[in-house]
């Protein structure tokens, strides 16, 4: 999907509330969490020679650290955050294929907090409720070569 038709499913599940933005946004890395599951993965397969089994155990750790970081924090790994006059909702996604599954909170626009980080070719979003306390800390692609960069980059123009 690309971002007219992420942003016509945030539309949908929103309904009359008109959606400004969407972008599909992955939660911050913890990497203490990957650092920790690396060691750990090292110390289960020491000195493999095989440079294809050792690629796939890393890329293993990391998203096996991923998907514990997001349950931890209630979220998925990759959300669809869709931005209105009045608020920025975040709904879950599958992890593959990147169905839009059910929206995992909100948060309201005039209330909320909102920094932006240059992080590579990606930016880091956090958004902070100040009536809640509730905060979320979110990457979005701006890479030329991102197929997600075009929804991020009009979610941070509106935020």
């Amino acid at each position: 999907m690309g971002q007219e038709e992420f942003t016509a499913v945030a539309q949908e599940m929103l309904g009359d509330e008109r959606v400004l933005a969407a972008g599909v946004f992955g939660l911050q890395d913890n990497y203490a969490a990957i650092a920790a599951a690396g060691a750990a993965e090292g110390l289960a397969m020491p000195g493999s020679a095989n440079a294809v089994v050792q690629g796939a155990a890393d890329v293993a750790t990391i998203e096996g650290a991923r998907q514990a970081n997001a349950a931890a924090h209630g979220v998925t790994e990759r959300m669809l955050v869709a931005v209105t006059d009045a608020s920025i909702h975040v709904f879950a996604m599958s992890p593959l294929g990147g169905k839009v599954e059910h929206k995992l909170m909100g948060f309201g626009r005039a209330s909320t907090d909102v920094e932006v980080k240059k992080f590579g070719l990606s930016r880091h979003v956090n958004l902070t409720d100040r009536a809640t306390g509730r905060e979320l800390h979110l990457t979005g692609s701006t890479a030329p070569f991102s197929p997600e960069a075009k929804g991020d980059k009009a979610v941070l123009a509106v935020l």
